[in-house]
């Protein structure tokens, strides 16, 4: 399963850590079948 650091949408920050352009502060391992709103896109 793809991750929250593997989204278009996901900024890393610090460490493990960072910002997803839609929902705000994540953890970078975030299983990203538990966002919130279903918008994962993978990084090209």
């Amino acid at each position: 399963m793809p991750t929250c650091g593997e989204c278009f949408f996901f900024r890393a920050t610090v460490k493990d850590q960072g910002e997803c352009q839609l929902h705000g502060p994540v953890e970078e391992g975030r299983d990203a079948g538990r966002c919130p709103s279903r918008t994962f896109r993978p990084k090209k």
